[in-house]
Parts: structure tokens; C-alpha cells; sequence
């Protein structure tokens, strides 16, 4: 049989140090949306973009500017930014590199040794990334840029718990702050009820529930010291302990 031969062809170079991949298609696709494919190369993640400037700018998607911006003002702890851009052979922005994190929570991982499932963290993890996400949110909300398209997929579970990815769609606006703050309890809102839904056979009076609970949790500013009351000392109890918990509270 001959040499197997991509279907497609792609040379991306890193902006900073000229590192030149001849073909980004051959690398390990390790994730997709309708805005681009992510590929794995050695300790880095690389999201090759679609569409020309004019369709990114109006569907505000990322864009070279904004990857430059979040790549130069901003130094996150749980959410993956920018930090690198990749071009073509003819110089023309690509793509953006980020750390490459291992999503031990991945269908990919199922079956395997690696797999972990996000109800097995700890409680202690999961106030760990609240308050370091909180602080990733003020850095974003002190540089006016408001986080948004929050979905299941911007969930990363690693071997130290939750980061966020996906800051294409994140955009510049003025005193994001209120709208930001909102967004992070959606964050953990939207985590708790997916982990609920998975230990509750839900029919359409409990998913009617569960979207009115995400809402008031992610509007009320006492959610965070609501769940470390909750939680108390018990730092080392499964989260699956506290979901299950939080289930029986809210269906009876």
C-alpha cells in the first residue's frame, strides 16, 4: 500500500518563533466547532479558524486583533487563552496556539484509565477553580471584555479540575463587570445541573426546573457563599455527594 495521504493540506507557522508545521491536518484533531478545528502538536493546542475577516468580524468571532490583545493583556489561570497566532504560507492569520490541557473527562477517554468523571473531583477542587475562575473574570471584566457563549463543550475537566475554553466569541464591551460576574454563576449553575440530570431521570416538569434554578442561581450574588455553606469543611467529599444533595433539594 502507498504512503497514506491527508485529504487536506494546511502549513501554519507560529508568529513568535517561526516554528513551521508543514501539514496541521496529519496532527491529532482533538476538537471541533463550527468556527474551527483544534489539533494537538507536542504541548500546545491549535485552533485553525474558519472563514475570511469579514465573516469572523461580523459573527464576532475571533479575529487577529482580539487574539493579540487577549494573548498580550491577559494571564488566566482556568480559561485558555491565546498564546500564540499561527499564519499561512503566505503570512495571512490562521489560527491561534493555546496550552494544550487533557480533558480527562472526554468521550474519547471512556474505558480507559485516564477517564475521570467530573462528579468524582473533590468539593474542595470545585471552590479551588470558583475562586480562581472569579479572578479570571476580574481580569477579563478590568480589560472590558465581557465572556459569552458559555456551552457543555467550554467545560475542560484536568487532573486539577474545571478550566474553560472557547474565547472566540468572547467580546470588548463597556463595564462588563455586572454581565461577567452573572456568566461566571452560570458557569457552576450549568455544571451542577448537567451533573444533576445525570443522577435524576428527568421529565419536562424537572428540565422546566432545573433551566428556572440555573437562572436564579446565576442571578443571585450569594450562589458562591450559598454552595460553601453547603459544603462547609467537607473539602474531600465527592462532588457527585453534593449533587446528589442539591438534586434531592430541588426535586421533591
Amino acid at each position: 500500500m502507498g504512503k497514506y495521504k491527508p485529504r487536506k493540506e494546511l502549513a501554519v507557522t507560529f508568529a513568535s518563533n517561526s516554528l513551521t508545521i508543514p501539514n496541521v491536518y496529519v496532527l491529532d484533531k482533538v476538537g471541533a466547532g463550527h468556527d474551527g478545528s483544534i489539533f494537538r502538536f507536542n504541548e500546545y493546542a491549535l485552533k485553525i479558524l474558519k472563514y475570511d475577516i469579514s465573516l469572523r468580524k461580523e459573527r464576532h468571532l475571533m479575529t487577529f486583533d482580539k487574539v493579540i490583545y487577549f494573548q498580550d493583556k491577559l494571564d488566566l489561570k482556568r480559561i485558555t487563552q491565546p498564546i500564540d497566532t499561527l499564519l499561512d504560507n503566505d503570512g495571512i492569520f490562521s489560527g491561534y496556539v493555546m496550552k494544550y490541557l487533557d480533558d480527562l473527562a472526554s468521550p474519547k477517554k471512556v474505558g480507559t484509565p485516564l477517564y475521570r468523571s467530573p462528579a468524582e473531583y473533590r468539593c474542595g477542587e470545585l471552590i479551588t477553580s470558583w475562586k480562581e475562575l472569579e479572578d479570571d473574570f476580574y481580569q477579563l471584566s478590568e480589560h472590558g471584555i465581557r465572556a459569552q457563549d458559555i456551552n457543555a463543550g467550554s467545560y475542560l475537566f484536568t487532573s486539577d479540575f474545571m478550566h474553560l475554553c472557547d474565547m472566540d466569541k468572547y467580546v470588548f464591551s463597556r463595564n462588563p463587570r455586572p454581565l461577567n460576574d452573572t456568566t461566571l454563576r452560570y458557569v457552576f449553575a450549568k455544571f451542577l445541573s448537567l451533573e444533576m440530570q445525570k443522577i435524576h431521570a428527568c421529565d419536562r416538569e424537572d428540565h422546566l426546573a432545573l433551566s428556572a434554578w440555573v437562572k436564579e442561581k446565576s442571578n443571585s450574588k450569594s450562589f458562591f457563599d450559598e454552595v460553601s455553606f453547603d459544603i462547609g469543611s467537607e473539602y474531600n467529599k465527592p462532588i457527585s455527594d453534593y449533587v446528589e444533595y442539591k438534586a434531592k433539594s430541588l426535586f421533591r
